[in-house]
């Protein structure tokens, strides 16, 4: 051939490509079923057609192209099935990708699907521009053709659905206790659950904007974030009961619902036949349904991004535990609302009381004086054995020490003290049970050291209300706590 026949030649598969967009039976084949159609009669053509130029088309395919485009297309597509995955024009990769998805090159299932998931982790090292459509289309890939959950994890936000589901099992445990009775909100414990308390902190953090598992306090003191952090959010949610129709986590992270779903979506696509109706459970938290032909996604629908609210709530943490700790390097307070600041402030005290009881105790022994404590012990045993005990052991009768009478007595004494307080309610003491009797009865109660019975009373009534049923008034008197007499009357009662 002359150059000016080579340069408008067409090889007879092209011919036949472009005649079929001109048939009778084309006129009613959509768009998608053209292009599989088309990629069906070149899916073994290969071409040897030097191209330099360049191809751009927001919906690409053979149509899209001229003459000379389609020709360096299938050359280009030559050289990747032989393994030369070169630079082309970012069209080209997609009318690829699309020819792969509708088992075009490589065999339905998961052939095909490595065949994608290959080609896209060669070609991304050129344009990542890929990985935004690639990365949905194989979870796509494996739901429609009913493959291995395994091969879709890497490309699930798993991760981000995860967390919020482990916040929204703890939101669930705090809201089935019962609120706290009275006017007085009660302490907050720590470390009650250490591993539950860990898996919030680290869903929190993962969630969040702000980056606490990177803060100077963090690094410096881990354990007080650790045990405040969960704590905070328990009270966050406790808060979002009042007054709101939503719970707190669905507030920052929507609710996992199903929504309609279009496999392939922003690909050439043409699925055939219609899909037998399934149900496809990739992982806890995402499950795809398909009816008569249409699929749904049930799962969070936030496009897992990071809460910025959230963010707010975990650096007023931060702030405001570094300022109750006295750390050298604070932060800026941002001027937070004033529920959050007085959650936070709470329970930041709670803690810091919780540590000072919990702190480790120093104990010293001083190894001079065990010889005289082995002496003492000595006499002292010797001094509770009867005459007949001696006589087995072989030990004569010592006499009785002065003072022994008198000490008896006031053994049998306590004795007897602790049997009556074990036979009042609670445990109280006569003295205590008088005095709270007196309260009951309007009655001025009369002891000394009233301030240390008053103490005593309230821890015995601790573990039954949960809070102190004893306070002073402005004139120093004291007084049961109006919201507790009932519980008071029926413990004594």
């Amino acid at each position: 051939m002359r150059g000016s026949q080579l340069s408008s030649y067409l090889p007879e598969p092209i011919q036949r490509v472009r005649a079929l967009a001109h048939s009778p039976e084309a006129r009613s084949w959509s768009d998608a079923r053209l292009f599989v159609e088309q990629a069906r009669l070149m899916e073994d053509y290969e071409d040897d057609f030097p191209y330099e130029g360049e191809f751009r088309s927001y919906f690409p395919t053979y149509q899209a192209m001229t003459n000379p485009q389609l020709r360096g297309y299938f050359t280009w597509r030559t050289h990747v099935r032989e393994g030369r995955v070169e630079p082309t024009s970012l069209s080209f990769a997609f009318v690829y990708l699309y020819e792969l998805i509708n088992g075009i090159g490589a065999s339905p299932g998961e052939e095909a699907f490595h065949a994608i998931e290959g080609f896209w982790r060669s070609y991304r090292a050129i344009d990542p521009a890929l990985d935004r459509y690639v990365r949905p289309w194989l979870v796509d890939y494996v739901v429609y053709h009913g493959l291995s959950p395994e091969l879709a994890a890497p490309y699930l936000n798993a991760a981000h659905d995860r967390a919020v589901q482990v916040l929204a099992v703890e939101e669930a445990r705090v809201l089935e206790e019962p609120p706290a009775r009275g006017r007085r909100t009660t302490k907050a414990t720590f470390a009650q659950d250490p591993k539950r308390e860990e898996a919030v902190f680290q869903a929190l953090c993962a969630l969040s904007t702000y980056r606490l598992g990177e803060s100077r306090l963090f690094k410096d003191d881990p354990d007080a974030l650790m045990r405040v952090t969960p704590v905070v959010f328990d009270r966050l949610v406790r808060h979002y009961r009042s007054g709101r129709t939503q719970g707190y986590v669905e507030s920052l992270f929507g609710s996992r619902h199903a929504m309609p779903h279009l496999m392939f979506a922003s690909a050439v696509f043409w699925p055939g036949a219609k899909h037998e109706d399934c149900v496809v459970r990739l992982d806890d938290t995402v499950t795809f349904i398909c009816q008569n032909g249409f699929w749904t996604c049930d799962a969070l629908h936030d496009g897992g991004e990071k809460s910025a609210r959230l963010g707010q709530v975990l650096h007023a943490v931060d702030q405001r535990l570094r300022t109750a700790l006295g750390h050298p390097q604070p932060l800026q307070d941002r001027g937070d609302p004033k529920y959050l600041a007085q959650i936070i402030d709470r329970v930041v005290a709670d803690f810091l009381e919780w540590r000072q009881e919990h702190a480790p105790r120093r104990i010293e022994i001083d190894l001079s004086k065990l010889a005289g404590i082995r002496s003492t012990a000595a006499v002292t045993r010797d001094a509770l054995l009867v005459d007949e005990e001696r006589e087995d052991a072989g030990t004569p009768a010592s006499p009785e020490p002065a003072g022994a009478e008198s000490a008896g007595v006031e053994a049998a004494a306590t004795d007897q003290t602790q049997k009556d307080e074990r036979d009042t309610p609670l445990g109280l003491s006569t003295a205590e049970l008088e005095f709270v009797r007196a309260l009951l009865e309007g009655r001025a109660p009369a002891a000394n050291s009233m301030d240390l019975l008053v103490d005593a009373i309230n821890e015995k009534f601790f573990d039954l209300v949960g809070d102190v049923v004893i306070e002073f008034g402005a004139d120093g008197a004291p007084t049961l706590v109006e919201d507790y007499v009932e519980d008071v009357r029926e413990a004594l009662a």
